[in-house]
């Protein structure tokens, strides 16, 4: 849930209430609750967090738990998880380290595939929200128009909505890689939101690169003319 930067997070803890992670994302809390997570899957570790999400995945079934130091988890891991409702910079997380009874419990491996949510360009500009923390695959297809800058970030433009672009961000996928003018055929990856903008953190080798050129084709006069008929 977004609210406005001005907001003061309440580092006081309140009692806590068991629910889910759409509860959170839709509203359910308010900011300062004690949130508990349990048995979600782990979609992303950073070193100071995780992505999780719900099984099965969904609209708003994604959030990040911010533990401040290495979290102790790894991707496919089922956790129970207890945390402070934060709005950091309007990133929903649930801050681990701010919760005097926060925990971070790993149940075991999930049995079982969670699948990204397939989204477009269009719709994550349109209600980037729902998708915030989720694990996604954007199906559109994409060419690079902004190399990426010295944060690692770097800018693609949908083909099937020319106009609609998309921020990348570099944490596990290699930016060196990534040129202008490159295709995409699909992107998947965690969805971010930092400094007013929703940005799709690739998995390491999950961005389906391909030849945008057209092939030249031999045709005669008498082909190209039927062309127009």
């Amino acid at each position: 849930m977004k609210l406005l930067a001005t907001v003061l997070l309440l580092l006081v803890a309140v009692p806590a209430f068991a629910g889910t992670i759409i509860d959170l994302q839709m509203g359910a809390y308010t900011i300062g609750s004690e949130v508990v997570v349990d048995g979600a899957v782990v979609t992303g570790v950073r070193y100071n967090g995780f992505f999780m999400t719900e099984d099965p995945n969904a609209p708003y079934a994604g959030v990040w738990v911010f533990t401040s130091a290495a979290p102790g988890v790894a991707v496919g891991d089922l956790v129970d998880v207890a945390g402070l409702y934060e709005e950091y910079y309007d990133f929903t997380e649930i801050n681990v380290s701010t919760d005097p009874n926060g925990y971070v419990t790993v149940l075991g491996e999930h049995m079982g595939a969670i699948y990204p949510l397939p989204v477009t360009v269009t719709e994550l500009a349109v209600n980037g929200e729902a998708y915030e923390s989720c694990f996604i695959m954007v199906t559109d297809g994409m060419i690079v128009v902004n190399a990426p800058n010295a944060y690692g970030e770097w800018q693609v433009e949908s083909y099937e909505a020319p106009g609609q672009f998309l921020w990348m961000d570099d944490y596990w996928y290699d930016d060196t890689s990534v040129q202008l003018g490159h295709c995409y055929d699909c992107a998947t990856g965690m969805l971010a939101y930092s400094f007013g903008t929703y940005r799709l953190e690739p998995i390491a080798g999950a961005i389906c690169v391909v030849d945008c050129t057209v092939p030249t084709e031999n045709l005669s006069f008498g082909e190209v003319k039927s062309l127009y008929k």
